[in-house]
């Protein structure tokens, strides 16, 4: 694979995103659809897969005081722009949510969960006093596939010979060593704007800690070590940082991040761990460029196997996993070592189930970014899992390919039973 094909990747996966990313591309469909026809909406009906509807059921929209799929419909409806793809609700206003407020009370809007298709998949339909119109997106959270106005196909692709996804099983063809001779030897300037997510992930970060946003988990953490509770170390800055992140934006905080493999959390387990690191060791822009590179393609690269969206925590077993890949390179890690934090990293957190998206991710994407640092630098002394512990495979690519399979086959029923227990009397 050559450097503009890894560029080009990088482009596709690391973007900015306002508010949780499901919620967002349903309100991504919802607004294509009420694009073509436009008028006052009488109906809008949505199907999703499992895991979208999991993973927006309880986390906040931003800009809003609001929370849940349902509202993401209906401010969609009335202010989503869905050209703007993530940042669909980048211009909500006051307005704009109380005109919202008032057509879901109207209850016109219906959800349905379809797990019949493949588990990224949403489909929405928008009836107005001017006309009929489908909008489906499927494979990832702005691969629009299908738009339809009063019966006229206005546009169609097949989403599985799209060249994004081409792309990403490139990248899953490569060896963690290839991926990691591309970071050192890839272009500065061709990997320079990544240094963005270092701001503006960082900036919402601040932002947690300032006001406590949310569950104040990062905040919380924070005053752990500064009453002495807990030391001040690498692991635990690294820790409240990525904490308060996701607090700020599962709350609603009407602020981007960046993101990584279409996911605003994933963004922030990906980045936050390498830029605190690399920042601590007093290294630079190019560095720092390099293991965010490492971090991102890392996290796309587990994401071909396990799938976009999984029954277990993606900021773990993914994201996470990008973090600690990237760290052991910053900390002078060789191939083997950085291969072996991988499977550390894989061994220990392979069972933490996603039971959706909402404030309590907080505490698994702290746990995932401390732990990619400190499994960092046991893979450094030579501290690394046995081969044959679990689904631990000697080459780190079988590792990998064994957690797609975990994934996909061995808990192919954990999301339907997790809406299930969600939806039920807790």
């Amino acid at each position: 694979m050559n450097y503009d094909k890894i560029v080009k990747v990088l482009n596709q996966q690391v973007k900015p995103a306002l508010g949780c990313t499901e919620p967002v591309a349903v309100g991504i469909a919802v607004a294509r659809a009420c694009k073509e026809v436009k008028g006052e909406p009488d109906n809008i009906s949505v199907k999703l897969s499992p895991n979208i509807f999991k993973n927006g059921m309880r986390v906040g929209i931003p800009g809003t005081s609001h929370s849940g799929i349902p509202f993401a419909i209906a401010l969609s409806a009335v202010c989503g722009d869905s050209d703007l793809g993530l940042e669909v609700f980048k211009n909500v206003t006051l307005e704009d949510e109380k005109n919202a407020e008032k057509l879901l009370c109207k209850g016109i809007v219906e959800i349905g969960v379809d797990d019949s298709k493949d588990n990224f998949y949403i489909r929405a339909d928008v009836k107005t006093d001017k006309g009929y119109a489908v909008c489906i997106i499927e494979g990832f959270h702005t691969n629009i596939t299908y738009v339809e106005a009063n019966g006229n196909v206005i546009y169609k692709k097949d989403y599985k010979s799209c060249s994004s996804k081409e792309e990403l099983e490139k990248i899953g063809d490569l060896t963690i060593k290839e991926l990691i001779e591309i970071i050192e030897n890839i272009p500065f300037e061709d990997i320079r704007f990544l240094l963005e997510g270092e701001k503006i992930n960082m900036e919402i970060a601040a932002k947690g800690l300032e006001e406590g946003i949310g569950l104040g988990l990062g905040r919380g953490i924070k005053k752990l070590i500064d009453t002495g509770t807990i030391d001040k170390d690498m692991a635990n800055t690294v820790r409240f940082y990525t904490a308060a992140a996701s607090d700020a934006r599962m709350a609603g905080v009407n602020m981007p991040v960046m993101s990584s493999a279409g996911s605003g959390n994933h963004g922030i387990t990906a980045i936050i761990p390498a830029s605190i690191v690399c920042r601590f060791l007093g290294y630079g822009d190019e560095k720092l460029s390099r293991a965010l590179a490492l971090s991102h393609l890392v996290t796309v690269y587990i994401k071909e196997y396990t799938g976009r969206l999984s029954p277990v925590c993606g900021c773990g077993i993914a994201a996470g996993v990008g973090a600690c890949a990237s760290v052991a390179w910053l900390i002078g890690c060789d191939d083997k070592q950085i291969e072996g934090a991988i499977k550390n990293m894989i061994g220990n957190l392979a069972g933490l189930l996603c039971d959706g998206a909402k404030g309590g991710c907080a505490f698994k994407l702290s746990t995932a970014s401390s732990e990619a640092v400190i499994q960092a630098y046991l893979a450094k002394n030579n501290v690394i899992i046995s081969d044959y512990d679990g689904i631990v495979s000697k080459e780190t690519e079988n590792t990998i390919k064994n957690l797609g399979k975990l994934c996909k086959e061995g808990l192919s029923g954990v999301d339907n039973k997790i809406i299930e227990i969600m939806l039920g009397d807790k």
